[in-house]
């Protein structure tokens, strides 16, 4: 996908006076944000990385301008998606300064059904996803 960070220069990159748009909504109720083309990532619910809440992400393959998604820059290339995670066109990881923001975000909206999870809790979901994506790769790699 084209997603700001990865277009190739003289491609959608070049048009620096147009304007960014938004990234595609994703996700339960489209209440997320495309990252990557297979990243999706809500305020209130976290991000998923691979899963068919994130499908609608490769849209962006085909769409003529560029995009961008989350709050502040973040890590590597990343923005600021949801509280205390950074995501990349091809990854997420943890970030302490992304919880900046997101608290009040999430107070300020009306209540939610969805789990909200703790720093620790959540950093150790973003791992096993991060390891079972790593698993994943390591099996297919191997002859059959």
């Amino acid at each position: 996908a084209c997603y700001f960070q990865n277009c190739p220069r003289g491609g959608k990159r070049a048009t620096s006076d147009m304007e960014l748009r938004q990234c595609l909504p994703c996700g339960p109720g489209g209440k997320g944000r495309c990252f990557g083309p297979s990243i999706c990532c809500a305020d209130e619910l976290g991000c998923f990385v691979g899963t068919a809440e994130a499908l609608r992400c490769q849209e962006e393959n085909y769409l003529p301008s560029p995009c961008q998604s989350g709050q502040k820059p973040c890590g590597s290339g990343g923005r600021c998606c949801a509280a205390g995670i950074c995501c990349s066109d091809e990854s997420c990881v943890t970030e302490p300064e992304c919880r900046e923001g997101f608290l009040r975000l999430t107070r300020a909206r009306e209540p939610s059904n969805a789990t909200q999870l703790d720093g620790p809790v959540r950093a150790l979901l973003l791992r096993l996803v991060q390891l079972a994506g790593t698993q994943e790769s390591v099996d297919s790699d191997k002859p059959r």
